[in-house]
């Protein structure tokens, strides 16, 4: 998303593009005239006339295609190496602390700042994130606003969806800003964003003007990225920092949305805004949920807010939905929702792609799927399983390859401490060797207790796993497969191939009905 005139805008002058920049050092002489036709930082997506900016990327370092990104037609470049390495250039190199933070500067300026042109809702946590992105949004749907949105499963700007990736959050900067500038052009009065740490740590949302951020939790995850859990938490909370230094709008307030029963909730309340609000269960809170039902056609509860009281029910089960469902009513109140609107909204989703999402072919059992990939929510999947369930729960899942380590065993524990009987199997293994990731799953669950064979079964084959678990069911048991939820391929070595996970558990099913079981 590289093309201004993709926005309906014509050619930007450097100097104009470069005002947006925190800080860099350039011969401003060599800048006069300079009319820019598009930015990236791809050099092999160059084109006459463009801006091309380099960076150390995690696999390779961009600074090595300057010469080919200029043979391309770049009309200048941003980087981060030293000025005098680039002294016989053709063409003017710009310096700057930080590649990445540089192109999402320029990228906001390159579409016009457009989300001071909204309000900005970024949504935070380690799970839970995309649920509380489609209740945030139906709530402010609910009182009257057009919204847009970027989460997992891909962007809705007006009624059109549009795809983000298959492994991807939080979309580049350049992406994020083309979105946002869609969304200003139509109409957009609110921007609802799912933030990933990545997408924070890597600037990809630096330059947006975030009104209102929200926490879900923070729990154990992508340590292969961050290195230890103090830096994952930093990460995090670049997104409450930002609400202190980001444009403000006129008569827009600030807002932080933290869980009062969540450890994330000491390490984020110093982070200053206009309006803290806090949500849970347990602990004191702004917004808490009381008298709890939950049942398999949804939960209801009473929510006890700064407006008053007020009855609530959501279609998604499972305990860590009321929280999902809480964050969200606290963004609508602190927009100055109703109950009523609030209400309106949280009813109005019924289901989450890929998220506790039932699989109903007449079977006389529970099938779902789910995205669950930590150790915490798949505990929580599970324990919501629990209540669903007249007899058994049986799990199917896995652990991505090239990701954290750690949590592998830890999520072998949760299965033999939770689970009547699991399946270890592939999830996106990449490069790594599917069977020995299973067997550090295994390790975990048997060092809870659990016995291969009587609790659970090592399947690397995804879909005969899943078959294998459909045929083991029972009247009133729960299947469910947990750890790609929506995505649409699966990665093996370096390779995306297409997978479908509700589509996989439809045809098992099938295959058992027609076998007459």
């Amino acid at each position: 998303m590289s093309n201004r005139t993709r926005a309906g805008l014509g050619p930007m002058p450097l100097v104009e593009l470069l005002s947006a920049l925190p800080a860099y050092r350039t011969r401003t002489e060599t800048l006069a005239g300079i009319r820019v036709r598009g930015i990236t930082g791809d050099s092999r997506r160059v084109e006459h006339g463009m801006l091309f900016v380099a960076y150390p990327g995690v696999w390779v370092d961009a600074h090595r295609y300057i010469p080919d990104a200029v043979a391309r037609g770049a009309v200048a470049v941003v980087g981060e190496r030293p000025a005098d390495e680039y002294a016989t250039l053709p063409v003017p190199y710009i310096q700057v602390p930080d590649g990445r933070e540089a192109l999402a500067w320029l990228a906001a300026a390159w579409y016009g700042h457009p989300s001071r042109q909204v309000r900005v809702v970024g949504i935070t946590g380690t799970d839970g994130k995309t649920t509380t992105t489609a209740l945030t949004a139906a709530v402010l749907e609910a009182m009257g606003a057009t919204v847009g949105v970027i989460s997992t499963i891909g962007a809705r700007i007006g009624h059109q969806h549009v795809e983000t990736g298959a492994h991807v959050t939080t979309p580049d900067a350049l992406e994020t800003q083309h979105y946002l500038r869609q969304m200003v052009e139509n109409g957009a009065h609110y921007a609802v964003i799912e933030t990933t740490s990545h997408g924070l740590a890597q600037h990809r949302v630096t330059g947006v003007a975030f009104d209102v951020a929200v926490v879900t939790n923070i729990t154990h995850e992508h340590l292969d990225i961050h290195g230890t859990v103090e830096n994952y938490r930093k990460a995090k909370a670049m997104l409450f920092a930002s609400l202190a230094t980001t444009y403000r709008k006129p008569e827009t307030l600030k807002v932080s949305i933290l869980n009062a029963d969540d450890s994330s909730y000491q390490y984020l309340r110093h982070h200053a805004a206009d309006v803290t609000l806090t949500y849970g269960v347990e602990a004191p809170a702004d917004v808490r949920a009381v008298d709890i039902q939950y049942t398999n056609q949804g939960t209801r509860f009473t929510v006890e807010s700064p407006t008053g009281r007020f009855e609530l029910f959501t279609h998604l089960l499972g305990a860590f939905n009321v929280y999902n469902a809480l964050a969200a009513t606290a963004v609508g109140l602190s927009q100055g929702a109703t109950a009523e609107q609030v209400q309106a909204g949280i009813a109005r989703v019924e289901r989450v792609t890929g998220r506790m999402e039932p699989i109903d072919e007449g079977q006389e059992f529970l099938a779902i799927v789910d995205f669950a990939h930590t150790p915490v929510s798949l505990e929580q999947a599970l324990k919501a399983a629990r209540t669903m369930a007249e007899g058994r729960v049986i799990v199917v899942f896995g652990s991505a390859g090239l990701r954290d380590v750690a949590k592998r065993s830890m999520m072998g524990r949760v299965a033999a401490r939770l689970a009547d009987l699991a399946v270890f199997t592939a999830e996106d293994p990449r490069t790594e060797d599917v069977n020995e990731i299973i067997a550090e799953i295994a390790r975990g669950a048997r060092a809870a207790g659990a016995r291969e064979g009587r609790d659970y079964v090592c399947i690397p084959d995804r879909a005969a796993a899943i078959e294998w678990a459909i045929f083991q069911a029972q009247p009133g048991d729960v299947v469910m497969a947990c750890g790609k939820g929506h995505e649409p391929t699966m990665c093996y070595g370096e390779t995306e191939y297409p997978w479908n996970e509700h589509d996989v558990m439809r045809a098992a099913i099938r295959k058992r009905q027609q076998q007459g079981q």
